[in-house]
């Protein structure tokens, strides 16, 4: 027998109250004033409110039909602020559960959104070696790794980006009312407020996460509703993402994600001009290093391919790169023009 929904508490629903005054007319000044007072008043109300008008913007849409209006009416209802400590289990998976369905049906409706548009995504690119910054419209800072590539489509409900190559580390303006969006292959990753860098490498997606909390989705090749992501004994991958871990996900649609702790600050050594790796397979550093040289370095083997690759290179010197390997594993290197072959050595 399942336990007994529990009545919101008076925190929640104080959120989902001021979520909807925010989404269907401008406050009057004085209600600027108690609104401020309310946010300000405890850190409990600001992540309530987060959540909540997540929740809220996420089926907010003109197309939304009468059962997702009622989906969101039942998710803000299941939002309960309990401390972490004293909140039942079943009541906080609910509310995870009611967050990821929610999150879910939001990448519909971003989808959706897209054929009402009638302006194009604007477009930011970095050439081989080049890294860049670049502050969006809303104040949300966007740092391109070499190689890369995002795209950047905003509307009044949402904050729809893409990255379409390389590597990307986003510090999100909080707007609750406009949840941030960073779609690479057929991942989505959603958040309000926050930080994190979204990689994407050969058949594979990498994300790490700075600060907050973000959502991360699946969208099916078949055009079935977006999933959560989940790790190998089933658990949503965005209950188990915090700061200073790193989500891998294979970018073919299939396999459980797998979740690493990290270094922060080895993990964004790009942004200072140098590449990090601890035990990363000798294709995928190389695969890293290609952004920044026309020198392309190669793998031949899949014993060579697969070998556990750590240390800190410069992005500008690859052959300091090259000599690293062969100076350290049973690995041959060759030249040809701009291109070097590493394979493994034959036997003595």
């Amino acid at each position: 027998m399942s336990a007994p929904e529990r009545d919101p508490s008076p925190i929640a629903l104080a959120a989902g109250d001021w979520c909807l005054r925010l989404a269907e007319r401008r406050l009057a000044p004085e209600e600027v004033d108690a609104f401020e007072a309310w946010m300000s008043a405890d850190p409990a109300h600001r992540e309530a409110f987060d959540r909540a008008s997540f929740i809220w913007r996420a089926l907010d849409g003109r197309a939304a039909p009468p059962e997702l209006v009622g989906i969101r009416m039942d998710a803000l209802g299941a939002l309960h602020e309990d401390e972490p400590a004293q909140a039942p289990a079943p009541a906080r998976w609910r509310d995870w559960r009611a967050i990821s369905a929610i999150a879910a049906a939001f990448v519909l409706v971003v989808i959706a959104g897209l054929v009402l548009l009638t302006g194009g995504p604007a477009t930011y690119e970095t050439g081989i070696g080049e890294r860049r910054i670049v502050m969006l419209d809303d104040g949300s800072r966007l740092s391109l790794d070499a190689a890369s590539e995002v795209s950047v489509d905003y509307d009044g409900d949402r904050r729809a980006l893409r990255l379409i190559r390389g590597r990307a580390r986003f510090d999100v303006a909080r707007d609750p009312l406009r949840p941030f969006s960073v779609a690479a292959g057929d991942k989505l990753v959603v958040a309000t407020g926050t930080s994190f860098s979204v990689e994407l490498l050969t058949r594979r997606v990498e994300v790490v996460l700075y600060e907050g909390r973000v959502s991360v989705l699946r969208a099916p090749a078949d055009g079935a509703a977006p999933r959560p992501v989940t790790l190998a004994r089933g658990q949503h991958a965005e209950q188990a993402l915090r700061p200073g871990t790193q989500l891998a996900l294979a970018d073919d649609g299939g396999g459980a994600a797998s979740l690493t702790p990290v270094d922060p600050a080895r993990t964004l050594s790009w942004e200072a001009g140098q590449l990090a790796f601890t035990d990363e397979p000798l294709a995928r550093a190389a695969e890293r290093m290609n952004r920044y040289s026309r020198t392309e370095i190669a793998v031949a083997d899949l014993a060579a391919a697969s070998l556990p690759i750590s240390g800190v290179f410069n992005t500008n010197d690859p052959q300091s790169f090259v000599e690293g390997i062969t100076g350290v594993f049973p690995i041959a290197s060759e030249r040809t023009g701009d291109r070097i072959v590493l394979r493994s050595a034959p036997a003595q």
